[in-house]
C-alpha cells in the first residue's frame, strides 16, 4: 500500500496540476476525461459509433474523433462515415464532419495547416478535411487496401498510409492529390510512424511480428526488425533515439534502440495493447490494453509503472491534455 501511494505521488509529479489524460472508449462511443496521478475517470463526452483514433488542436480546445463505426478492420460493413467534433473545455460534442461517400474513417491527424488528414477503408483514400470550417475538402483515392493508420510531414507535402489489407505503404503527394508510390512492407501493416527528422519511417506490421524501417526520402525498405507479439503501433521519442511499439498478441510494450536496431527492453500492459502516447518530453508512456479495459502509464526508460487507469469498455487511443493554454 505505501509502495502504491508513494508511485501515485511521483506520477504526480511528473504533470502540471492542470494535466489531463484523454482516453477514447471504442466499445463506449464515448472520449473518457481521468485524473493522470490516481487514474480516477473525471468525466465522459459521447462520440459516435465505434470511434477508434482522435487528435486535438494545438490550443487544446477541440478534438476530432474518427467514427469507424464497426469493432475490426477484418468486417465487411461500411461502417460510419462521420467525425465527431468536441468541445474539450466544455466537455460536450459541439458538431459532426460528414465524410459523403468515404466510409470507416480511421487514422487522424492535425497538420499545421489545420487540415485533418483522415484514412477510409471505403473506398480506400486519404480524406481531407478543413477542421476550422468543419467540412470535408477532398479525398485522395490509395491503391493500397484498407489504410489504417496515416504519417504526414510537417509541411504538409506529403503521407503515408499504412494498408493493413494489402501488406502495403502507400506514399501520397498531398500538394498535387495523388499517390506517387507504394511501398511492399509484408503482414498486416497497422502502426506507422514519422521519426523527429522525417528521414525514417517505421511500420509495425501485426502478423509478421515485424518493424520495417522505410527510407523516408527513397520510399525504399532498409530493415525488418523481428519484434514478436505482433506490432500494432508505432511511436518514437522526441529526440528520435527509441521506438516504442505496442503488442496486441502478447499483451506487451517493447523499446527498440533507432540506433542498434535492436530490442532493449518490453513490459507487460494487457490484454490486447494497442493504444499509445508519450507525453511531450518523452519521459512516460501511456498503453492501453483493451482487452483488460485499462490503459497503464510507465515510467522510462525502465518501464516501471506508475498509474493504472481502470477505463470503459475497449480504451485505445491516449493524450495527454497539458491544460496550459486555457
Amino acid at each position: 500500500m505505501q509502495r502504491r501511494l508513494l508511485l501515485l505521488s511521483l506520477a504526480a509529479a511528473f504533470l502540471p496540476a492542470a494535466a489531463q489524460v484523454l482516453i477514447l472508449h471504442k466499445g463506449d462511443d464515448s472520449l473518457g476525461v481521468y485524473d493522470p496521478g490516481t487514474g480516477r475517470l473525471v468525466a465522459k463526452i459521447p462520440t459516435g459509433a465505434k470511434p477508434h483514433e482522435f487528435t486535438v488542436t494545438p490550443d487544446e480546445r477541440l478534438a476530432f474523433v474518427s467514427n469507424y463505426g464497426v469493432d475490426s478492420y477484418t468486417e465487411d460493413r461500411q461502417g460510419g462515415n462521420t467525425l465527431t467534433v468536441i468541445d474539450l473545455a466544455q466537455r460536450r460534442p459541439a458538431g459532426e464532419i460528414a465524410l459523403g461517400q468515404y466510409h470507416r474513417p480511421h487514422g487522424i491527424r492535425l497538420g499545421r495547416s489545420g487540415r485533418l488528414y483522415v484514412t477510409c477503408d471505403f473506398p480506400p483514400a486519404l480524406a481531407v478535411v478543413d477542421s476550422r470550417r468543419q467540412r470535408l475538402l477532398h479525398a485522395i483515392p490509395v491503391s493500397g487496401k484498407l489504410p489504417h493508420m496515416v504519417a504526414v510531414t510537417a509541411d504538409e507535402r506529403q503521407a503515408w498510409t499504412a494498408d493493413s489489407g494489402s501488406g502495403t505503404v502507400s506514399v501520397v503527394d498531398l500538394r498535387n492529390r495523388r499517390q506517387r508510390g507504394s511501398i511492399a512492407v509484408g503482414g498486416v501493416p497497422m502502426g506507422i510512424a514519422l521519426s523527429p527528422d522525417e528521414k525514417t519511417l517505421y511500420v509495425g506490421t501485426r502478423t509478421d511480428n515485424a518493424v520495417v524501417v522505410v527510407d523516408a526520402v527513397t520510399n525504399t525498405v532498409k530493415r525488418r526488425i523481428g519484434v514478436p507479439g505482433q506490432p500494432s503501433r508505432v511511436i518514437v521519442s522526441p529526440d528520435g533515439r527509441w521506438v516504442y511499439v505496442s503488442l496486441i498478441e502478447s499483451g506487451e510494450v517493447a523499446i527498440v534502440d533507432a540506433s542498434t536496431l535492436l530490442e532493449v527492453r518490453r513490459a507487460r500492459v494487457g490484454s490486447h495493447a494497442e493504444g499509445i502516447q508519450l507525453d511531450p518530453e518523452g519521459s512516460t508512456l501511456f498503453v492501453s490494453a483493451q482487452g483488460d479495459n485499462r490503459t497503464v502509464r510507465f515510467r522510462l526508460p525502465s518501464l516501471e509503472v506508475m498509474t493504472v487507469f481502470e477505463t470503459a469498455a475497449r480504451p485505445d487511443p491516449v493524450y495527454l491534455l497539458r491544460g496550459a493554454r486555457r
